[in-house]
């Protein structure tokens, strides 16, 4: 699922900047785990 989002977004980065909407269009991501990954993603460094 790494390798998926990496290849669909180009980086981190652009991982980062993908809206739940976007990640959930992945086919191996879905709806619940994009709102996870925002979640985990927008969560200030060592928390």
């Amino acid at each position: 699922k790494r390798k998926a989002l990496l290849r669909a977004f180009g980086s981190v980065h652009g991982v980062k900047a993908a809206s739940v909407e976007q990640l959930a269009a992945l086919p191996s991501i879905g709806m619940e785990l994009a709102r996870t990954i925002v979640e985990h993603l927008q969560r200030p460094a060592g928390n």
